[in-house]
């Protein structure tokens, strides 16, 4: 038999998924009588940089593109901080834009490469990299951004037309980047993958917020996230409602409620458990704003309700399938599929969704969204 200690370069399966190069496979001490071999199939590319709540929603994409290519071998690039939201069983490997990720893509043959981010940058790599077939954005010749395929016209139309995205289009994001890409869409949720280190971090808050012994039958704890980040601040609820609604958390004794944000949350925070008084740690509970990424998803699998604006939260509280209730004002609630997970609260302002970062008027659309709607909507989504 021949092994690696004897093995000649013709005989090695380099194509192999399990080869590197680098270390041992662990499957077998050679390649030619290896039962383990699997060729790494078709090499595709998937380009989406950012943000991490819209890389998370992009991966509705990865059943049908697996079921179309089966034995493909697939790469995901995406911004460093994102690979955590990258994760899947369906990824196979996981790149950063970066200049040592952006090497490793460069030299190699992709018979499929979707682009599915307007970043400049992001762009022109998708014409540089040498692919036997290109769908979703590309560059021109001016630095501007026009589409590789037909069918991710619509998509660019998208940004080109307010009235076609804010009022005529009906279609959530996961149907339209599978449309892009020119696979049929089933409505499959998109899913995250939570590590091991992630639970084991959500383990330890949980035994920090409430003890090591079991909640008492019929609890039910609710993740409250006070942040949706710094780009469109018009999408979060105010300090002021957000109190308010902890105030009413009293008239359900069962109900435990944890507020969850970043280090931008700190001040927020402690305003928000100043003013729940008595109810701080009887039923409100602030989870710090220095967890990791892994142990936000660790944690928010699990709650048995999240309370979310349009962001990286409430994408992940999809993803995980937990219930929840998310709120929209400046931005599509169209574009965002619950899957029948809970409720969206939609305001009747007339002037939106606008996708302003700051609201000219006195009073914004979500500072007007009271605390007993969200209150209302929890007791429906808890059932």
């Amino acid at each position: 038999m021949t092994t690696f200690a004897t093995i000649a370069l013709s005989e090695l399966r380099t194509d192999c998924r399990y080869f590197s190069g680098y270390k041992p496979c662990n499957k077998h001490d050679g390649c030619p009588s290896c039962t383990h071999y699997q060729p790494r199939g078709e090499q595709i590319l998937i380009i989406k940089l950012g943000a991490m709540g819209d890389v998370l929603r992009t991966k509705a994409i990865l059943p049908a593109l697996k079921r179309e290519h089966p034995t493909s071998w697939i790469v995901w690039l995406t911004e460093a901080g994102s690979e955590a939201i990258a994760r899947d069983p369906l990824v196979d490997e996981i790149r950063t834009f970066s200049p040592a990720g952006i090497a490793a893509l460069e030299g190699r043959r992709f018979s499929r490469l979707i682009c599915l981010d307007k970043d400049a940058h992001a762009v022109a790599l998708s014409a540089r990299l040498d692919a036997d077939r290109r769908q979703g954005f590309a560059p021109t010749a001016y630095n501007t951004i026009t589409v590789w395929n037909e069918a991710a016209m619509y998509a660019l139309r998208l940004g080109l037309s307010d009235p076609l995205k804010f009022t005529v289009n009906q279609k959530s994001m996961p149907q339209i980047v599978s449309e892009v890409a020119e696979l049929p869409y089933e409505g499959e949720r998109y899913t995250l993958t939570v590590s091991d280190e992630g639970r084991r971090e959500a383990a330890a808050l949980w035994t920090k917020l409430f003890g090591a012994e079991p909640l008492p039958a019929g609890t039910k704890v609710i993740g409250l996230n006070t942040g949706c980040g710094p780009v469109f601040a018009t999408k979060g609820w105010t300090t002021g409602r957000m109190a308010e609604f902890l105030a009413l958390v009293e008239k359900h004794p069962e109900w435990r409620v944890v507020l969850l944000g970043g280090k931008r949350e700190a001040a927020l925070h402690r305003e928000l458990m100043a003013r729940a008084g008595s109810l701080v740690g009887r039923q409100v509970f602030d989870s710090g704003t220095d967890n990791s990424l892994e142990g936000f998803f660790g944690f928010v699998e699990r709650l048995d309700a999240v309370l979310s604006a349009d962001s990286l939260a409430m994408h992940v509280a999809i993803a995980l399938a937990r219930p929840i209730v998310t709120w929209f004002g400046p931005t599509c609630h169209q574009e965002v599929d619950l899957y029948g997970l809970g409720e969206k609260i939609v305001t009747d302002f007339p002037c939106a969704p606008c996708y302003l970062k700051r609201c000219p008027k006195p009073t914004f659309c979500l500072e007007a969204m009271t605390a007993e709607t969200v209150f209302a909507a929890v007791e429906r989504v808890l059932g």
